[in-house]
């Protein structure tokens, strides 16, 4: 027979069960979103896709944009932008505004997807090495304070960068780390 006394003992037990499963799971579940908020900004990013081609859909055609040569690969990073506190920033998303690398000094910046791609004919599947870009996150922005803007930074790096950083450096310099430097000099 379990009376108020037991009922609250098991209670108690499997809230402790629950609070150490939810701990558990969290803490070695992989994070996909990384953020660093800046004094005007917040920047959000996953960490980079390496594939071998990228592409986008706009106004009913295909674009796909490939590596300028055989030792690189594309590098995209769904990023979004955050104004939390200004009225409104200009903000100009271009080559000079994000790079993508390693703190040691190696670095490859964004580039144009709508100079870099071609129009292809036909449909393209997305697949591990082939990915779709859509939005794609470039061009001049007016951001107004409590808005955002997401979309796709495209990166032709050479194979063997460590993608461990992307650096925004527009309107404020924040860098997103994906791995942590430090771990291992301890």
């Amino acid at each position: 027979m379990i009376n108020f006394t037991n009922f609250r003992s098991i209670l108690a037990v499997l809230s402790a069960c629950l609070i150490s499963i939810t701990f558990f799971v969290s803490c070695n579940s992989e994070q996909l979103d990384l953020g660093k908020t800046g004094r005007n900004l917040e920047i959000h990013a996953s960490r980079p896709q390496v594939v071998s081609k990228a592409f986008y859909t706009q106004d009913g055609i295909t674009r796909i944009i490939t590596p300028s040569a055989s030792n690189r690969k594309l590098a995209v990073v769904n990023t979004t932008i955050v104004n939390r506190s200004s009225t409104v920033i200009p903000i100009s998303v271009d080559p000079d505004a994000a790079q993508l690398g390693d703190r040691r000094g190696k670095k490859s910046s964004a580039i144009d997807p709508f100079a870099r791609s071609k129009e292809i004919s036909g449909a393209i599947k997305a697949d591990p090495d082939v990915l779709e870009i859509t939005p794609v996150l470039w061009g001049e922005i007016e951001l107004a304070r409590g808005f955002q803007v997401s979309g796709s930074l495209v990166f032709d790096v050479p194979k063997g960068l460590l993608l461990g950083t992307i650096f925004w450096d527009e309107v404020e310099y924040i860098p997103v780390d994906f791995i942590d430097y430090w771990k291992d000099n301890d």
